[in-house]
């Protein structure tokens, strides 16, 4: 089972290639520090292991395009994020499973193997709020993934024209969403929806 890895820590990264090196049905077989240009790479790997920052989300939607249901290259998130929203973000996109980094290496090793079976894995704090989000059972204040990128990138100190640029969208269309994401969190002004992501953990 060929494995790529993507994280933006090096120190973490060589922590996670001693883990997997203890299997020796897993071969590591490259790495990067972000998600960026390496859907040929993704798509010549069985597993594929990301941080579950923003660039995540784009290469889960490309391999959407690519890929066929069920089959690899498998995709484990291992994230520093633990907010549900992120992880049912990440679960929607495509990704097999959602763990966070702080879980003990038995617990990873754990959950690739049930991944590259053809299983999903996900914490059990949030396989509630997965399995209703999946399968649209949501409240109204649930965000789309268009809303979800954007106030990301709001929240992490982007002004509207680098948001515009990131995502490939006009600036116009950024200030929609923006509108949009007030009015669905119920919230005012530019400084709450900072205090709301924030609070939900989606920026330290």
């Amino acid at each position: 089972m060929r494995v790529f890895l993507v994280d933006s820590q090096p120190i973490f990264r060589e922590g996670l290639k001693r883990i997997i090196g203890t299997d020796h049905d897993l071969t590591i077989t490259g790495e990067a520090d972000n998600c960026r240009d390496l859907l040929q790479t993704a798509n010549d790997s069985d597993l594929l292991i990301l941080d579950g920052e923003l660039d995540s989300l784009v290469l889960l939607n490309s391999l959407q395009k690519s890929r066929a249901k069920g089959r690899p290259p498998y995709v484990l998130i291992l994230s520093k994020h633990s907010e549900e929203q992120h992880a049912v973000q990440m679960l929607k996109a495509g990704a097999d499973g959602y763990l966070y980094k702080s879980e003990p290496p038995e617990t990873v090793l754990e959950a690739i193997r049930k991944i590259v079976r053809g299983g999903k894995c996900v914490p059990d704090d949030l396989a509630e709020t997965v399995i209703f989000a999946l399968n649209g059972i949501s409240g109204p204040s649930r965000l789309s993934r268009r809303e979800y990128q954007v106030l990301y990138l709001f929240a992490r100190g982007m002004r509207m024209t680098e948001i515009a640029d990131h995502l490939s969208l006009s600036v116009k269309t950024v200030s929609t969403y923006r509108s949009r994401l007030l009015d669905k969190l119920n919230l005012t002004s530019s400084a709450q929806l900072m205090r709301y992501a924030f609070k939900q953990g989606m920026v330290a």
